[in-house]
């Protein structure tokens, strides 16, 4: 009987992007590896966030994992190496025997491992159904955000306009003086597209939001979908071969 081995080589750069998002939502993540690549899906200890990582096979330099293999891992063991390496370094993984290390740049430490019986494992995300999709860049909306300061949520509006077309609003929740971002879909901005059914409007809170979105590239392309009392759900793809579902739940 053979013991389950694995084996995987990546650029230092989406490891550094997986630490961060990672960062944002718990010390500690099942990495479940498998034939179709590494999944992680996390969960924040207040349940406000969660988030399903997904690096398939084609975002590694090399990557063989013929069977399903579980561990239980603090991030920050990983990150100690790989915040000294540079860009145009690589990372190599592999589990054998029961031991998980990394090498990177002549440094290798081997990560000790979890019980996976006292981790909270996400198996699914919640699957709700959305009543607009925007796609966008993220300074857009991390640029709205940053701009409420210390405000603490602010609404997300999908309405009506007198031509009868859909359109969405984010208003700070402070009366007084609110903060408002309407984007804007014209030729200027070919980046920006909505599609929309049913009105609705949902509160967020900033931080959760902002948290959530700050491993995101200025420039990366996003698609948030959301809808009457629901969370928000973010889609990106910070690398080749590498997808980011993330969601925030929603006021009460």
């Amino acid at each position: 009987m053979t013991s389950e081995s694995f084996n995987a080589t990546i650029d230092v750069q989406p490891v550094k992007t997986l630490l961060s998002i990672l960062s944002k939502l718990s010390e500690e993540a099942i990495y479940t590896w498998g034939p179709d690549g590494l999944r992680i899906r996390v969960v924040c200890a207040q349940r406000f966030k969660l988030a399903d990582i997904w690096l398939k096979p084609e975002a590694f330099r090399e990557y063989n994992c013929p069977e399903t293999i579980k561990l239980g891992i603090v991030n920050e063991r990983l990150k100690d190496i790989v915040k000294t390496l540079t860009s145009k370094e690589t990372v190599d993984f592999s589990y054998d025997s029961g031991k998980f290390s990394l090498e990177a740049n002549g440094l290798r430490r081997v990560v000790k491992l979890l019980r996976l019986e006292y981790m909270n494992e996400v198996d699914l995300l919640p699957d709700f159904s959305y009543s607009y999709s925007l796609t966008t860049i993220s300074k857009d909306i991390r640029d709205y955000l940053k701009a409420l300061g210390k405000t603490l949520a602010f609404d997300a509006i999908l309405n009506t306009d007198s031509e009868g077309t859909r359109t969405l609003l984010w208003r700070s929740k402070n009366d007084e003086e609110p903060i408002e971002w309407k984007p804007i879909f014209d030729d200027e901005n070919p980046e920006r597209v909505l599609t929309a059914s049913d009105i609705s409007s949902t509160t967020y809170t900033t931080e959760e939001v902002l948290s959530t979105l700050g491993a995101t590239l200025r420039k990366q392309s996003l698609t948030l979908q959301g809808g009457q009392d629901i969370p928000l759900r973010a889609e990106w793809t910070p690398h080749d071969g590498f997808r980011v579902i993330a969601m925030v739940a929603n006021r009460s």
